[in-house]
């Protein structure tokens, strides 16, 4: 299976979490990890909010922490009751605007009613960074990149280390690039537009050394350049967010790209010892015992791991399938593609993307029609 994170080719939406200057402090940094933190903080929340539930103060608070931990439900649950109650106050107009660009559900009426209240607020602050680069993002999800960079421009010309102003920029560059590839007459703009998003990230590492998701997003882009780079940018994301699962996985399969398979089992190991149920990583090392040391036994352990854990993982059984086949174990081979085949797409297992999984069930498909005509 490919590595691939759901912020691969996505814009990488603002939250509310940025610095208000373009001062760089140690407090910066931003464990996405730590779920234990923000559950502890936001049950803290959630009981004075029931004591005081048209607090906005708390409303907002909620809203800015939920933000900042990716929780955009409960950021918008939050934000548009603080905004039935208080629809004039800057703060939140801009957390609701915000909340409302991050649905995952959200509508052309969506965005262009959360760059209704972003441009009122720039009209009241014109020096406010959040709001700006909150309008840049509703250009960027309609595409109108050349009006999102102008906002970007206007932020950076005020806050020059602004964190959602730089990302955004290197997202707009890795979508620029995604969109030329494979097409050979543009291949060198689309290079351009690689080198330029590496850049940007790089500079964000620069600015705010402490943030891990810059180097995750550095390193996918050095990983997609086929560059042993990446191993480097996936290490220090691992360092600065230790028991991660998905920081290690990005490092893991680097370190097997690029033919450090003993390194990427230490890692897959270590994740399993963390989290029994993240199949991928028994997924992963069973790839190496049967692609990269033909250890087939070794292999089907780990795939029976693995579907134990996840039942409709259409790549375990393929794979299960061939090894099967190679130890003339023929029904079992058959049973295996078989069970590829009869998985529903909306059932595959979250790490697949739908493209990789049709793959998958078009190779269980022409490895089962390929086995019964030998037999």
């Amino acid at each position: 299976m490919k590595f691939f994170l759901c912020l691969n080719l996505l814009i990488l939406i603002v939250s509310a979490c940025s610095q208000e200057s373009d001062q760089v402090t140690e407090n910066s940094k931003v464990d996405v990890s730590n779920t234990t933190t923000y559950a502890a903080q936001m049950a803290d929340l959630d009981k004075k909010l029931r004591s005081q539930p048209d607090d906005i103060s708390l409303l907002l608070q909620s809203a800015n922490l939920a933000l900042e931990n990716y929780d955009y439900p409960k950021a918008l649950a939050d934000a548009a009751r603080a905004f039935r109650l208080d629809s004039n106050k800057v703060e939140t107009k801009l957390i609701y605007a915000l909340s409302i660009i991050n649905k995952s559900n959200r509508s052309v009426s969506d965005i262009r009613r959360a760059r209704g209240y972003f441009q009122n607020i720039v009209k009241e602050m014109p020096d406010n960074p959040k709001a700006m680069i909150g309008l840049a993002n509703t250009y960027v999800l309609q595409q109108d990149f050349d009006e999102a960079r102008n906002w970007i421009d206007k932020t950076l010309a005020i806050a020059p280390k602004f964190f959602d102003a730089h990302v955004l920029q290197g997202s707009i560059y890795k979508v620029l690039a995604a969109a030329l590839t494979g097409d050979d007459s543009s291949e060198s703009l689309s290079r351009t537009y690689m080198d330029s998003a590496i850049q940007t990230y790089s500079r964000v590492c620069q600015y705010y050394p402490d943030r891990p998701e810059t180097y995750m997003q550095l390193g996918i882009l050095y990983q997609q350049s086929d560059n042993r780079i990446c191993i480097d940018q996936f290490y220090s994301a691992v360092q600065l967010s230790p028991g991660n699962l998905d920081f290690m996985y990005a490092l893991a399969y680097a370190y097997s790209l690029f033919d450090q398979e003993r390194k990427a089992m230490s890692v897959y190991k270590e994740m399993q010892d963390l989290d029994s149920s993240y199949s991928e990583a028994f997924c992963q090392m069973g790839q190496i015992y049967q692609k990269k040391y033909n250890e087939l036994d070794s292999a089907l352990t780990m795939y029976r791991e693995v579907i134990s854990i996840d039942p409709n993982h259409v790549d375990a059984y393929v794979n299960m399938g061939v090894i099967y086949e190679a130890q003339q174990q023929n029904t079992n081979a058959l049973k295996s593609y078989a069970k590829a085949l009869v998985i529903l797409p909306e059932d595959r297992s979250p790490f697949m993307s739908l493209r990789d999984f049709s793959a998958n069930q078009n190779l269980a498909r022409v490895y089962a029609d390929e086995l019964q005509k030998k037999l």
